[in-house]
């Protein structure tokens, strides 16, 4: 039986709806967790003042930003501050132990935790992976780049859905400006390693302002995690790589070398294509997981193999750090941890689902593919130099959008981009985050949007056109749908969603002709 208190620590739980998870964790005993509350740093705000918005202007003096300048006699001198952002794939936000996991053992993600600030309401911009990945390079919503689907072709509807789902583009327009164009105004360089998933050829990175990518362009996953890892499109690696080598292991050696050897100020996208699937790790840890489940996979949530994906990315964030505090680079190095959406808590389609499902997000709701909890909130780690106040834990909801615009308030950079705000600032008023996912996902998800302002989150679901209401602050489980008993609530979220919609001009799901009811 799973215990309350592990998948419970960092949030903020009335007595109410403590009792009530608890109540939930009786009825489900299909799988062991282990569990003791999670120990952390004090919580605090890091407080920063906006300086106003406005086209993309930069510092004055951009030398300071960049190079060593001349200094005066006993004065250090001024480093360039670099920049290297780690987005993990369907990472579930209660995987790692800095959010309470004792099961999945993540040492260095915790050390990096609590040398930083941990958000506990960070959201994903979407769902699903392409869409997400979008907006965390551009700054932008996922329907103003017009991808609000894992990028896969537009597929066409067949009698068995009910609605028709509006296309999306199938790579990120060369016309969107994404963080490593802003930086070169700055004479930044910047390299993309890793998972793309934003179109291949003149689409890929390389042509979206990145001086240096590897491992990158429109593939979606690799066909395994070991050599020779992909069977179309991606073939840089392979030159650097041989038999038995784990492609999480190759990506951070490469980053380490190119951070390292970089002449001037960087920022580096680091993007590993685990914990995807396929659900592949190195055996020493596989076995290692199976001996702490008991010897068997069977029923174990989470999934063995999963733990020991886990825990080699862990590995790997440990050779981050020891090699940029070997080099005496963490002083001058900002450094972002996240995933692209919730993890995987279902069976996947056939041909990938092998130890699958490998999580189930607990004590949130669902996983990858749906706007429950468990499909959108997904770990955060902030850790800068330029910090104010010391390491902690934020409570108030951000997103991935907010990673661009952190980036710029960094380097004092403005712009007059207003879909995300720094993650340095307090917040100064009751800002809402939206999601908007008008298709079918593979895990099962429906189409959907939704709105999160202050503790309630909202829900619309497009086949039946009916909204559900949560009070996700004060139960992260969503099991009690408060729509009918706060109407009043459920209708000024419902209207200020449809606003919302109608000013960013989000595309609706239409009925399908073809659809047969069953």
């Amino acid at each position: 039986m799973r215990t309350c208190l592990r998948n419970l620590a960092g949030i903020k739980i009335s007595i109410w709806a403590l009792s009530a998870a608890c109540f939930l964790i009786l009825q489900d005993s299909v799988s062991a967790r282990y569990a003791k509350p999670l120990e952390g740093p004090e919580k605090v705000e890091m407080k920063r003042f906006r300086n106003g918005a406005g086209k993309i202007s930069y510092p004055d003096d951009q030398s300071d930003l960049l190079t060593n300048r001349q200094i005066e006699p006993g004065k250090d001198p001024l480093k360039p501050h670099n920049f290297l952002v780690i987005i993990t794939d369907d990472l579930g936000w209660s995987d790692i132990g800095a959010y309470g996991n004792t099961f999945i053992e993540t040492p260095n993600l915790d050390r990096l935790a609590n040398s930083g600030v941990r958000y506990t309401n960070a959201y994903a911009p979407a769902s699903l992976c392409s869409p997400s990945r979008a907006s965390i390079v551009t700054g932008l919503h996922p329907v103003s780049v017009n991808i609000t689907e894992h990028i896969h072709g537009n597929q066409p509807v067949g009698p068995d859905r009910k609605l028709q789902t509006p296309p999306v583009d199938q790579a990120l327009k060369l016309s969107f400006e994404t963080t490593a164009e802003v930086l070169d105004g700055l004479g930044y360089k910047s390299a993309y390693y890793g998972k793309w998933h934003l179109g291949g050829g003149p689409n890929g990175p390389g042509y979206q302002g990145f001086d240096t990518t590897f491992a990158a362009g429109a593939n979606g996953l690799p066909y395994s995690f070991f050599y020779p890892f992909f069977n179309w499109g991606i073939k840089d690696i392979q030159t650097v790589s041989q038999q038995g080598d784990y492609l999480t292991n190759v990506l951070t050696q490469k980053a380490i070398e190119y951070m390292l050897t970089a002449d001037t100020a960087f920022i580096m996208y680091l993007n590993y294509y685990a914990p995807h699937v396929p659900i592949e790790a190195p055996d020493s840890l596989v076995q290692k997981y199976l001996a702490k489940a008991g010897g068997t996979e069977e029923g174990q949530i989470p999934n063995p193999y999963y733990a020991a994906m886990v825990t080699t990315i862990d590995q790997n964030i440990g050779k981050l750090l020891d090699a940029l505090e070997t080099a005496s680079m963490m002083q001058n190095t900002t450094i972002i941890f996240t995933s692209d959406n919730g993890g995987l808590s279902v069976r996947e389609v056939p041909g990938f689902d092998k130890h699958t499902p490998p999580t189930d997000n607990f004590p949130l709701r669902e996983g990858k593919g749906y706007l429950y909890e468990g499909g959108i909130r997904v770990p955060l780690i902030l850790r800068t130099p330029e910090m104010h106040g010391s390491p902690g834990v934020v409570d108030r909801p951000v997103t991935g959008t907010d990673i661009h615009y952190t980036i710029l308030d960094l380097l004092n950079v403005k712009t007059d981009k207003d879909q995300g705000q720094s993650l340095l600032y307090e917040q100064q008023d009751e800002r809402a985050l939206y999601w908007h996912v008008p298709h079918y996902s593979p895990q099962g998800g429906k189409p959907a949007s939704a709105i999160r302002k202050g503790n309630y989150k909202l829900i619309y679901f497009y086949e039946d056109e009916r909204a559900e209401l949560y009070d996700v602050a004060n139960d992260p489980t969503e099991s009690t749908d408060l729509s009918k008993s706060n109407r009043t609530l459920a209708k000024q979220l419902l209207d200020e969603l449809k606003r919302w919609k109608f000013d960013i001009g989000a595309k609706d799901p239409l009925e399908n002709p073809l659809y047969e009811k069953k």
